[in-house]
């Protein structure tokens, strides 16, 4: 099931009107935050040893950061920069179902749905890399952190790319049943499906 909510690009507040000026965002503020626990967890990772900090110090902070980012993500940017929600319910039967919701009035920039995209795909190759890295190092302490972040990432991607294709596929059925309609022919159907498709950001 699907729903339909409000993004009201008021909510960044003043604060972002400048840097959304310059670098064509909508949401600058949501953006910051999109990447900036994320940013944050790697960087932790990658030169938290070289600061004299433990382990175990380490391991945590970037745990906090990774569940930070995981709920920004899921619950905030997503929903405001490209329109789309999700969730998951487990039933009295212990099985999961996907929820999803998409914004069909969607007025996001392109820049914010790249910014999206690309802050929910490249820490998870990133993070894949160090994953390959520890394994052939054998340093499995190490490796218990970033399948974390993987599973983090990976429940994101799976979400928001299943949300991206149900909010598709209810546009096409609906574009679908007034072409059957209008009784508009194959070619012309097709291109209007495709126009639609394309100013909704579902292409």
């Amino acid at each position: 099931k699907s729903m339909v909510f409000d993004a009201d690009p008021v909510t960044d507040g003043r604060a972002g009107s400048i840097l959304a000026s310059f670098a064509g965002l909508q949401y600058p503020v949501t953006a910051c935050f999109h990447l900036l626990f994320k940013t944050m967890a790697i960087l932790v990772y990658v030169f938290g040893s070289w600061l004299g900090f433990g382990f175990v110090n380490l391991f945590i902070v970037c745990i906090l950061l990774l569940a930070f980012d995981f709920w920004t993500v899921k619950n905030v940017s997503g929903r405001l920069m490209v329109g789309l929600r999700w969730w998951s319910e487990v039933q009295e039967d212990g099985s999961t179902i996907w929820r999803y919701e998409s914004n069909e009035d969607l007025q996001g920039s392109a820049m914010d749905s790249g910014v999206f995209w690309a802050g929910l795909f490249v820490p998870a190759v990133v993070w894949l890399l160090f994953g390959v890295g520890c394994f052939f190092r054998m340093s499995f302490d190490w490796l218990l952190l970033i399948l974390t972040a993987l599973s983090l990432s990976g429940a994101n991607i799976i979400g928001y790319v299943n949300c991206k294709q149900d909010a598709r596929s209810r546009i096409s059925s609906g574009i679908q049943g007034a072409i059957a309609k209008t009784g508009m022919n194959a070619a012309m159907g097709r291109v209007f499906q495709s126009a639609a498709s394309s100013a909704f950001g579902f292409q």
